[in-house]
């Protein structure tokens, strides 16, 4: 590879200048190349600008991201045989998914309930704009979240009530909505949390050493290959012991359930950049739900390991007003299906009514 040639002449360059060093040093970058020759992950791949698919379902909008530049797209979706403005609930996605993972499930629950839905993808996501592609940056994704909620608020649609704005995020995204609603945006009238990302700790990292060896190998190809502007990627799920970010048990089946066969319209692929974990490690959405003024809905998962349920409940004791729904003897992924599903879709849709009617 073109890595491991630079790092040879690297060795013969140094040999050359410090012939006392050239030994250990040289047989350190050998190692080091053939190392990194194998690392986990995968390159960049070609991108064009998505093909925005119409459906027949949902207005297609496009707005400018939170940087200012990218063009983001979402989908309105308004419920059926409704005559007056309604009240619309924007969606905040999880870790690395976009529109089309099983968001459906609550876009016509929440039009079921008298509720228009908002869904977008994040900048470097499905039918978004930004390259490199999948590359996960919370900050980021919270402005792309606010300027959403500006796209709403300036939409021309006679059919949207802007000053009646419900917010609901999952798993990252429901990190990324208690940040948002942090800025007291008055037309922000509720705040659902399902499963909320609010920071990691020790119970989010239960990897192997194995894995961290993996992760290790990758982070340093990810490192060389910034120099000369390229990024490497690593899997968003995988199994226990792989290079993947989420990885404990039942992450690999779980993820798997939320994504669309054959990766969906726009190609959704199991990779993000080596570079997202470590702006992942150090965001902390616990940090600012101390100023979520809007009546808000938590939602938790006993046996959740990617989001552990005491950081939800310290989150909804620091909230004004927050109220709180543990599922017993769950997991993270197990919020979208059965039982517990339909007790969400209840507790989710009567919150909203109380608040946003």
């Amino acid at each position: 590879s073109h890595i491991f040639s630079i790092l040879y002449y690297a060795v013969i360059l140094r040999q050359a200048m410090m012939p006392k060093l050239s030994l250990v040093s040289g047989t350190l970058a050998v190692l080091l190349a053939a190392l990194l020759g194998n690392a986990p992950g995968v390159p960049e791949w070609k991108y064009d600008l998505p093909n925005i698919v119409e459906e027949e379902k949902g207005e297609t909008i496009q707005f400018t991201g939170g940087d200012g530049t990218t063009t983001l797209t979402g989908r309105l979706f308004y419920p059926t045989g409704r005559k007056k403005q309604t009240p619309v609930v924007v969606l905040a996605h999880g870790f690395g998914l976009t529109q089309d993972c099983s968001l459906d499930i609550f876009v016509n629950a929440f039009n079921d309930a008298g509720f228009a839905a908002f869904t977008f993808d994040y900048a470097t996501f499905g039918a978004s704009e930004g390259f490199p592609r999948h590359v996960i940056n919370p900050s980021g994704q919270i402005a792309d979240l606010n300027a959403a909620i500006g796209a709403i608020q300036k939409t021309d649609s006679l059919r949207v009530d802007t000053s009646k704005i419900g917010l609901w995020g999952y798993s990252f995204g429901g990190g990324h909505v208690l940040v948002a609603a942090a800025s007291q945006n008055p037309s922000i009238r509720a705040v659902v949390s399902q499963a909320p990302f609010l920071g990691s700790g020790t119970k989010t990292l239960l990897i192997s050493t194995v894995a961290l060896a993996k992760q290790l190998l990758a982070s340093m190809k990810w490192a060389l290959l910034g120099i000369v502007g390229k990024t490497w990627y690593v899997p968003i799920y995988g199994p226990p012991g792989s290079a993947a970010i989420m990885q404990n048990e039942g992450d690999n089946e779980g993820y798997a359930s939320l994504l669309p066969p054959g990766g969906g319209k726009y190609g959704h692929r199991n990779a993000a950049s080596v570079g997202s974990v470590f702006r992942v490690l150090m965001h902390r959405p616990i940090n600012s739900v101390a100023s979520v003024v809007a009546p808000s809905l938590l939602i938790a998962a006993e046996h959740d390991t990617l989001c552990p349920v005491e950081q939800v409940v310290k989150a909804a004791e620091i909230i004004e007003g927050a109220e709180l729904l543990v599922l017993p003897g769950l997991g993270h992924f197990d919020v979208y299906s059965g039982d517990a599903l339909k007790e969400i879709l209840s507790s989710t849709t009567k919150f909203l009514k109380k608040h946003l009617k």
